[in-house]
Parts: structure tokens; sequence; C-alpha cells
């Protein structure tokens, strides 16, 4: 992506004003178009001042209206750094920390975000006697939840995830040192949300902690992530409580560029569209349609004159694609939509049940350079057609499949068959540890496909893997569901094979 160069009107530059809030002096030093410097140091945001907010966010819970920290809303040509080592920001309760919304060129550089609160609890394991059932930990960390019960152990050593502990595991397969993590399922809020964004960059941007996911970029369009990344602050072992980031329903080009990711409770990225049940068809060009997923409702799927693609929810087999005429929006899990005749004039074809996504809002991805380790579930996920390279990474110490290409339109309705999928120079270190969700390998596609046997042609296609290196012993490499034209070649497997 090409970040065009910031006509700025002016500098402002800014100091920490110490344990005082920061809000208001950041949104008003922000509320121009304008490059805001901030002094290295800690800028404290408190909940008392965060904005109510009405909106939904995708694969998250719905808090509404939800707190916003920081909401910069309509901001064009913004750019807020950090100087020297970096600016800051440590909020204090539970909400979304900055929000980018219809914005177009913003710009973070060199900051980093977490809170005063721990999202995940940590404690180290003192006394541990298997033969008469006796385990003993101390807080590290005490969690905010009342019920933090999603329990797993991290090596002291490495600060990886015992292999097979995954969630609700078997303490006993720990040792006197190791580390007990303790968190919720409640995923209230990201870090960021960028909402019908355009050209957003976020370099040397850093997240440690969050109410949910990290990045979490919905109907926006050309991201690009350089350096940075979401980690664990130093001294713990967890970062997000769910996805370090997340690209739901956007468009142009995704990128990751030499980024770390390091203790997340679920992927590195996950890029997806969202696809909505036919529940009624009123008339030929008039249907109706249900967000099925409780974490993806709200927000718009189609907008007027976009590209509407029928799925065979049996086996998810695309259909007819159509441009949408109107949309009205009857309740956060309801719509209707009315549709024009197919480009050749005629209707298309389609029965209640079947699925339905946004053509138009399917990004390329880039994904180079990065390092993914020492996490729960999946590294990359990835369900687009559009262009995806994943190249030159480090996958070390994660707990499911390093890369999964998924889709379904039943489950978690997360659309977008992968037609092209470049696989090259990874090294993948000691993967699939722990079972995950439809983690079959070390590399693995599996679409959700009811009636697998009814399929005439394959979900995903065109995958390349070539020049990896495997160091995975005993682990199965690849494995393929309802996928064609796969290339595997010269990879370089270390140790022993499965």
């Amino acid at each position: 992506m090409n970040i065009p160069y910031l006509m700025l009107a002016a500098i402002l530059k800014l100091a920490s004003p110490g344990e005082a809030d920061f809000t208001s002096s950041l949104l008003e030093a922000a509320s121009s178009d304008t490059e805001v410097v901030l002094a290295e140091g800690t800028y404290h945001f408190y909940l008392e001042n965060a904005a109510d907010k009405h909106f939904y966010v995708s694969n998250h819970d719905q808090p509404i209206p939800r707190k916003v920290f920081l909401p910069l809303e309509k901001k064009r040509e913004l750019k807020i750094r950090g100087e020297g080592k970096g600016a800051k920001f440590l909020f204090h309760g539970s909400g979304l920390a900055i929000l980018l919304r219809d914005t177009k060129n913003v710009t973070l550089e060199n900051i980093s975000i977490d809170w005063q609160e721990r999202t995940i609890g940590e404690a180290i394991i003192t006394v541990l006697d298997k033969e008469n059932q006796r385990c003993e930990a101390t807080w590290i960390a005490e969690p905010v939840w009342e019920t933090a019960n999603a329990m797993m152990i991290w090596d002291q050593d490495t600060k990886s995830i015992v292999p097979d502990t995954g969630d609700n595991c078997d303490v006993y397969k720990g040792r006197v040192g190791d580390i007990l993590s303790y968190r919720s399922w409640q995923r209230p809020n990201p870090a960021i949300c960028l909402y019908r964004a355009e050209n957003t960059l976020l370099q040397n941007f850093v997240i440690h902690s969050a109410w949910g996911m990290g990045i979490l970029a919905q109907r926006s369009s050309d991201i690009s992530i350089i350096g940075g990344g979401v980690y664990p602050r130093e001294g713990s072992y967890c970062s997000t409580l769910a996805d370090a980031t997340h690209f739901s329903n956007c468009r142009g080009l995704v990128s990751s560029i030499g980024a770390t990711y390091a203790g997340m409770m679920d992927d590195a990225i996950n890029v997806h569209s969202t696809c909505l049940r036919i529940v009624e068809r009123k008339n030929p060009t008039t249907i109706v349609a249900k967000y099925m997923h409780p974490q993806a409702i709200g927000f718009e799927v189609f907008r007027p004159g976009e590209t509407l693609r029928f799925i065979r929810a049996a086996t998810l087999e695309t259909g007819d694609e159509v441009k949408v005429k109107k949309v009205v929006m009857h309740s956060p899990d309801l719509v209707t939509i009315t549709f024009e005749p197919t480009a050749s004039g005629r209707l298309p074809s389609f029965s209640l049940g079947d699925a339905i996504e946004n053509a138009d809002y399917q990004p390329s991805v880039i994904f180079r350079n990065n390092v993914v380790k020492n996490n729960r579930a999946r590294g990359s996920l990835f369900t687009t057609p559009k262009r995806v390279i994943v190249e030159d990474n480090r996958f070390e110490n994660v707990s499911g499949s390093a890369i999964l290409l998924a889709g379904d339109a039943n489950g978690w309705f997360e659309s977008g068959a992968c037609e092209d999928v470049q696989i090259r120079r990874n090294k993948f270190v000691n993967c699939l540890t722990s079972k995950y969700q439809f983690c079959e390998a070390v590399i693995t596609a599996y679409p959700c496909v009811p009636n697998l046997e009814e399929q005439s042609k394959p979900y995903h296609k065109n995958i390349v893997v070539e020049r990896n290196v495997f160091d995975c012993p005993k682990m199965p490499l690849q494995s393929w569901l309802s996928t064609g034209n796969i290339i595997w070649r010269d990879n370089e497997i270390i140790g022993e094979k499965r």
C-alpha cells in the first residue's frame, strides 16, 4: 500500500501530564488535519472520560452503548506519533481504546497500547503433586473477571503453551515454576477498531493487552501494519483475549510486514467476509437475510451499488452475482435486500437457507517477515479469493495450525473461498502442539462443507507451498479438504516425518 505524503497544516507537540487524564488534550489536538507529536512517556486515559458510541463490532460481544476512549471520526490526513522510544497509552477500565471511523489517510506511529487492569490472569505453580491431586499457585497478576475459567499452562523457559494443555487443561502436565493463565471467554472490545477507514498506516504500533482482539477492521480498505505488533508487556506471558489482528469485510490490500505477534489467545491474523443466511423470499428480487452469529451483527455488509454473491449452503459453491439496489435494516440481525437481475437479465437461482456475501469487500493480503509465536489456536487464517502472499515469516510454538484456510456458511458464517495463495520461504518450528478447531496439520485447508459428496468443484484452489522449512517433528505437515490445484515443492523437512 502506498501511503501518500501528508500535507499537514500544522505540527502540534504535546507532553505527558503525568497520571492526569489525557483524553481531552489529545482529542483537541487531533480535531483538525494535523500531525500530533507526543513526547516520549506514558499517557493515561480513564473510563469516566470515555464517550458512549452506538455501533457494532465484528467478532466481539455487543455492549451498546460502547465505551470509546479516543473516538477519532471523519479525520483526514491525521498523523499521531510518539517521539524517541515512543508514547505509551495506558487505559483504565473496560472500553475500546481507539476508534477510526469514516477516516482517510490516518497514521498512528511509535505508540504502544496497554491497560492498567489485567484482562488475563497469570499465576505461578508453586506446588504440583499429581499422586495426591494437589496443585497450588500464586498470583503474579490477578484477572479482572469474576469468572476467569479458561486456563492454560505456559512453559517458564520458552513462554510457549505447554503441549496438550489447551483450554481447561490438565495442570499436571506442567511443572513447578510454570505459569497458569486464566481468562474469560468474554470479548467486549478490541484495542483499536477501524470502521469504514481508508488508507490506514499503523507503524511501530504495539498492543500489549486488550478486552478482546488487538486490531479489528471492518468495512475498511487498504490497511498497512509495519513493525510493531501484538505481544505481552515485559514480564508477562499473555497479550490479547482473542486475535491479534482481524479483518472482517475489508477490501483493497491488507498488509502486515515485520511485526511480532505473541501470547494472544487466538490467531495472529484472520481475514474473511461475513455471509448472511436467506430466511425469506419476498419477491423475485427481494430477500430477507439474517446475521447468524451473535458476535457478527449490526454492521452493514451490503450497500446499494455493491455486488451480492449467492452461496449454496450445503456445498459452499458460489452462484449468481447481482447488484444491490436497496438495503433496509430492521434490527441488528435482520435486513431486507432488493437487487437487480443478473447481468444477463435473468433472475438468480437460490433457496431459503442459502447464504449471501459481498463480493466487493474481499481483500488481497501480504503477510511478510513477521514472527508469530507462543499463542493459542492458529497462527494465521485466510478466507478471501484475492491473492494471499505468506512469505518469509517465522511460526514458532503455535499451538494449532500455523496456516489455516477456512470458510463456512453454517457456523461462524465467515466466507471467501481462497483462489490464489502463495506460501513460501517461511519457517515452521514446533507448531500444532495442541488440538484446536479445524487444525489437522501445520498447514490446513478445512472449509466446513455439510454435503461434500455433492460438491461439483473444490472450495479452495491454486495453493502454492514452496521453499519452506518445517521443523515440527512427528506432526502432519499438510491437510487439504475441498482444495484443488495444490503445488508442494522444494520444501525442507527437519526431524522425524509423519
